[in-house]
């Protein structure tokens, strides 16, 4: 027993108070299976010996006396469990286990072999617990005792064992049956416990890799933690594209990386960032062809691509003709394609689908950054440009109010001094004097109304955009240019901020040509659709060159058509404006309906 459990405890460590409760749960067990072995005797001891243990004082039998020193041994083993000093008591149980029964086969004059069955119980015991050697010992110990117990017993009975050669031959197989069976039963033990160490080892690596791969796992996380933080951080987007390709090589160690995004021509894309490629390849300017690498830009499906020199986007980089596989993952976010991540390795397997998963997480990161600091650049511009346009508003009034109602003021107050002076020297001209100032008077009445319609007419949260545009249009009768509305009757609902919008991109249309198209005419239309509102603003003037007006919008710092479109934009709705030298401008806006 004490070999056997070496074994085990050399194939799996185990703790001091393992080692302590592994033997005493196998000596427990067999001294619970010798207590019941020792009932079942108590119980048929009068079968046997005729005497009864329970009901007399007096035992004579020396069966009966076998069983009850058997039962009184069987007590001190169990007492020997808990005393350390009495372990060795134990150690000698399958000798006294064996002795016991050989004496009962012994002492059984019945002749019919019965307690042969218990060699079974101390031998299968001893296989179980001790090494194979000292189990086939036992075991021949086991049929010596037998073969000799039941001799004696034959000759005791005057029968013999040459009387029956049958007999001779059982006996002799009982007895190679007592060998081998602690020798068997050792053996399925050792193949069990080898099978069941090799599940252990087995679950052992099992749970090493799945510790590993959750380590992996968790280190992989952390870096695109970091890489979240990193980017979201950051509001510049070409600082969100130089720490996603560092990034990129902490997931994913490359030989290139480069960041290729839209130049705003068609299929033209520059490298906007790059890791591992030469100055002069940094100004190159690739176009998109219908290869793999245009393909996964086209669908926004991230890939692999195998011996990148020869994908046309990729052969003008010099650094990557020695590459032998590229991750090709496009840059999108809400269906607007910023460009692409270009990874490249000189291994031909050097990326698989973990090593592209990885990056298009990255970039999704780093698209949602970019796709930020985008918003944070528009929302700057546009700040800018609303101050500007609120500074352009406050000259435009200040210059408005110095030229017309400040100058007609002005004026009056001279008119009104003139007809003082003219009531003391010639009171007959007073009269006409007074017409001309009342008449200047309503004129600069006329002109300080217009702009207050202008800022915000009143009548449009009461009567609607196209009676709105019809009294704006009747303080230009008697100009050279007629205004024309030709409008249809609007039934959708529209908001105040939407009507409000609409009247300002109309009425900086109309100034825009009643002050530099020299038109004729001006025609105002508004056309309502199922699900949109059609305004269009159209004059026969002399129109422009639309493109270098929009070339030069930089240096001439505000034009009010191109201030057309960032309203419209306010509201949801597109604007496009067309114009051609000598044939006249078309200002056309479409706002969605609610």
């Amino acid at each position: 027993m004490g070999d056997h459990l070496a074994a085990t405890q050399h194939a799996a460590p185990t703790t001091p108070v393992e080692n302590h409760l592994k033997p005493l749960a196998g000596e427990s067990f067999y001294i619970v299976v010798r207590w019941m072995v020792i009932a079942l005797l108590l119980v048929i001891s009068p079968l046997i010996t005729g005497e009864s243990i329970f009901f007399s004082w007096e035992i004579s039998h020396p069966g009966t006396l076998l069983i009850v020193c058997y039962a009184l041994f069987n007590l001190v083993a169990t007492v020997a469990l808990a005393l350390k000093p009495l372990a060795f008591v134990n150690r000698a149980a399958f000798v006294i286990d064996i002795f016991t029964i050989t004496l009962l086969t012994y002492f059984d004059q019945s002749g019919t072999d019965l307690f042969y069955p218990l060699y079974f119980f101390p031998l299968i015991g001893a296989g179980m617990q001790v090494s194979a050697r000292r189990g086939l010992l036992l075991g021949c110990l086991a049929a010596a005792g037998y073969i000799s117990a039941f001799a004696s017993l034959r000759l005791a009975i005057d029968t013999g064992l040459t009387s029956n050669p049958l007999l001779i031959v059982a006996v002799v197989l009982r007895c190679i049956t007592l060998i081998l069976i602690p020798w068997l039963t050792g053996g399925l033990a050792g193949r069990s416990g080898t099978v069941n160490r090799q599940r252990v080892a087995e679950a052992q690596q099992e749970t090493q890799r799945a510790t590993f791969q959750a380590n992996t796992y968790r280190e992989q996380t952390k870096a695109l933690y970091d890489v979240a933080t990193t980017l979201s951080a950051t509001m510049n987007y070409q600082s969100v594209l130089d720490v996603m390709l560092i990034e990129c090589r902490k997931l994913v160690p490359y030989n290139s990386a480069l960041a290729l995004l839209s130049t705003g021509e068609p299929d033209e894309l520059y490298v906007a960032a790059a890791a591992g490629l030469s100055e002069a390849e940094k100004s190159l300017r690739p176009m998109i062809s219908a290869g793999p690498v245009g393909e996964a830009l086209r669908t926004g499906d991230p890939a692999i691509v195998s011996d990148p020199a020869r994908q046309p986007e990729l052969q003008p980089f010099a650094s990557l003709r020695t590459s032998r596989s590229v991750c090709v993952v496009p840059l999108r976010a809400s269906l607007k394609s910023y460009g692409m991540l270009v990874i490249a390795g000189n291994a031909q397997d050097v990326f698989g689908h973990e090593q592209l998963g990885k990056v298009t997480a990255l970039a999704n990161y780093a698209i949602i950054a970019l796709h930020n600091a985008q918003l944070v650049h528009d929302l700057r511009q546009e700040r800018s440009k609303l101050i500007s346009k609120e500074e352009e508003v406050r000259h435009q009034l200040a210059r408005d109010l110095h030229d017309g109602p400040a100058q007609a003021l002005a004026a009056i107050a001279m008119n009104v001094e003139f007809i003082k002076r003219l009531l003391e020297r010639d009171p007959s001209r007073v009269e006409g004097e007074l017409d001309k100032l009342i008449a200047m008077a309503k004129r600069t009445a006329h002109e300080v109304r217009t702009m207050l319609f202008e800022l915000r007419p009143l009548v449009l949260e009461t009567q609607g955009l196209d009676t709105t545009l019809r009294q704006y249009f009747e303080r230009f009768q008697g100009n050279a240019t007629e205004i024309i509305l030709e409008s249809e009757p609007i039934t959708a609902e529209l908001d105040t901020k939407t009507e409000g919008t609409l009247f300002n991109i109309v009425q900086e249309s109309v100034n825009n040509a009643l002050k530099h198209a020299q038109a004729t005419h001006i025609w105002v239309r508004l056309k309502q659709h199922a699900t949109t509102l059609e305004t269009v603003v159209q004059d026969d003037g002399r129109g422009f060159d639309l493109k270098r007006v929009m070339a030069s919008y930089e240096q001439r710092g505000s034009f009010g058509l191109l201030n057309i479109d960032e309203r419209a934009k306010l509201i949801g709705g597109t604007a496009e404006l067309q114009s051609t030298l000598g044939q006249g401008t078309v200002v056309k806006v479409i706002i969605p309906l609610h």
